[in-house]
């Protein structure tokens, strides 16, 4: 009898999930519930809404806000930036990676490259290259991106150099490849499953076009 209950309980604790996200009241999605678990002053063993319906409601309150074209225009918007930085790290690798012109082009990883941006906009990246970070990161500033933060993902491969930035659409985090490690390109470095990835040209051709309003 108290299914239906417990199933509103749950829609009420992702929409303040994702209010408190989107007013930057919580940096992750954890954090986010145990602040909406105080501010609805609900039981810790509440049940968790899924990533799928806290997207959906993400979703749903940014067209209710912004309506269906900003919402799409923001999707537009994010596969451009992260165009420009593939097109950055491509651009770099060619002309200062002494094997640069040998090397698979960098590409996007994973939720990205079908747009999904909701919630969460974090895009992962990888470039392989012998640069360093410091490299990476200045082409990046030089492009006008904010100074980025470096560090290491620990993946079934060993520790691999990371730099990450954050723009005012999404949040970046680019995994340094070294060309002697025998990365699988087709899966998670860290889990091992199989994962989606795109180039600079397939990505581009992914981008909805829309009329001048």
């Amino acid at each position: 009898m108290d299914a239906p209950n417990q199933h509103s309980t749950t829609d009420e604790l992702a929409r303040a999930m994702v209010r408190i996200l989107a007013d930057g009241r919580a940096g992750t999605i954890e954090d986010a519930v145990d602040t909406a678990l105080r501010d609805l002053r609900l039981p810790p063993s509440t049940r968790r809404p899924t990533r799928a319906s806290l997207r959906a409601h993400a979703q749903a309150i940014e067209e209710s806000e912004e309506g269906q074209l900003g919402r799409m225009l923001r999707i537009e918007a994010t596969l451009q930036e992260i165009l420009l930085i593939l097109a950055c790290l491509e651009e770099l690798v060619i002309a200062e990676d002494p094997e640069g012109c040998d090397l698979p082009p960098p590409e996007v990883y994973g939720r990205a490259v079908r747009g999904h941006f909701d919630l969460d906009p974090v895009v992962h990246l990888r470039v392989v290259t012998s640069l360093s970070q410091s490299s990476i990161a200045q082409a990046l500033v030089d492009r006008g991106f904010a100074e980025p933060s470096f560090d290491a993902a620990v993946t079934r491969y060993g520790r691999m150099d990371r730099v990450s930035f954050e723009t005012e659409l999404a949040m970046y985090r680019i995994l340094r490849v070294p060309p002697r490690m025998q990365v699988d390109p087709d899966r998670d470095v860290v889990r091992g499953d199989r994962v989606e990835h795109l180039g600079f040209s397939a990505l581009s051709g992914r981008i909805p076009r829309f009329p001048a309003q």
